[in-house]
């Protein structure tokens, strides 16, 4: 909670919702949220790769109408599948549109996007698999840390410098071994399901 806060506030999500309200009266901010997004192929997986790096930097603000994520305007009569996955540290709102756009968003945890009952979405619980560049590079760089990491142990003894390196060695391990962790449970629907199928 507190880490979606913090994120939120470093975006600036309450001045843009503001924005937003005054230029858009007629239109209800229902959830925002700092996202990492992009446009990508159909069928394309959620897992960690280089596409992220470049990734659109914004606030995913779901409203009565629309998804909205920059210049991005998705109406959500478009919509033809939403899924809203939950990964350590975070959940991926995955958006397929009836005239063929495919669109994933990164951002923190927020039971909001649960919640809410304007998009019809399924929740999954999973982990990002790696791409096979992403694998490459973590493995790169944790042999090469590792490495440094021996090297000015040998020198220099338990220093600040090994406290950094072992701190960066933990972040790049950690997410190798949630993805090696099996899901909680592949399918949950969300409110708006639970209410329409009753």
């Amino acid at each position: 909670m507190l880490d979606r806060f913090i994120v939120n506030t470093v975006y600036l999500v309450p001045l843009q919702v503001s924005r937003f309200r005054k230029q858009h009266p007629d239109e209800e901010v229902l959830i925002a949220d700092a996202t990492k997004a992009r446009k990508v192929r159909p069928g394309s997986e959620v897992r960690h790769e280089p596409g992220w790096i470049t990734a659109r930097r914004g606030v995913l603000m779901l409203t009565t109408r629309n998804l909205r994520c920059g210049s991005w305007v998705i109406p959500l009569s478009s919509i033809r599948e939403a899924t809203l996955l939950h990964i350590p540290g975070g959940s991926v709102l995955s958006i397929s549109t009836s005239n063929g756009d495919h669109y994933q968003f990164g951002m923190q945890r927020n039971p909001a996007w649960q919640r809410q009952m304007h998009l019809p979405c399924k929740i999954e619980y999973g982990a990002l698999k790696f791409s096979k560049v992403s694998l490459v590079w973590r493995l790169i760089a944790l042999t090469g840390l590792l490495y440094f990491g021996v090297q000015d142990y040998i020198q220099n003894g338990f220093g600040v410098a090994s406290v950094f390196t072992l701190i960066i060695i933990i972040g790049l391990i950690v997410p190798l071994l949630w993805s090696l962790k099996p899901p909680k449970a592949s399918y949950a629907p969300c409110a708006f399901n639970r209410l329409s199928s009753a």
